[in-house]
């Protein structure tokens, strides 16, 4: 079991016993269990750091083909199921401790990047877009949006704010009178 106190998390690439993963189209695969979280607060619980294995594109300088690679993702908890017969003890385990945060009203937005996670749209359906600030746990692109551009992806459609984060203020923030003067028309 790993420190509950480190700051490190899993290693991504260390060997991990395989359990069932739901999939957000409902369908379940085998991923590689490499590490446990639990995280305090809203959006918290349990959550496992899970390696999924895909085909990745390689450029050959003749040709293109594929070759095995892997996301490394955290899901929650409720959409791992373990496998029968196989040991988890030795899967590294931590507890975050809840951040903390200087009081804020509901309507300001933090200083900061902002970042957005795109996600797959299910079968005819529209794609999703979640907003995230720079500080969030949820692994996602690069923080390179600044307040105005990321209140801009938030107002396209099919666009949410992370609730699980800074980003969860971005709604006020839109509809506040400083904030609709710079909404996109």
């Amino acid at each position: 079991m790993t420190d509950p106190s480190s700051p490190d998390g899993p290693d991504p690439d260390a060997p991990g016993p395989l359990a069932w993963h739901e999939l957000a189209d409902g369908q379940s695969v085998t991923a590689q269990v490499i590490g446990r979280i639990y995280r305090p607060g809203p959006g918290g619980g349990w959550w496992y750091q899970l390696r999924l294995p895909i085909w990745s594109e390689v450029q050959l300088p003749d040709r293109i083909t594929v070759e095995p690679d892997s996301i490394v993702m955290r899901v929650p908890a409720r959409l791992v199921n373990p496998i029968e017969g196989i040991d988890y003890s030795g899967v590294p385990t931590r507890r975050e401790q809840p951040p903390a945060r200087p009081p804020r009203s509901s309507s300001a937005a933090p200083a900061g990047r902002w970042s957005v996670q795109h996600l797959p749209a299910p079968a005819g359906g529209p794609g999703r877009r979640v907003i995230h600030h720079e500080s969030c746990w949820v692994p996602t692109s690069n923080a390179d949006l600044e307040l105005d551009q990321a209140l801009r992806e938030l107002a396209r459609p099919g666009s949410e704010a992370c609730t699980a984060c800074d980003a969860r203020h971005l709604p006020a923030v839109l509809t506040g009178p400083v904030a609709l003067a710079s909404r996109p028309q």
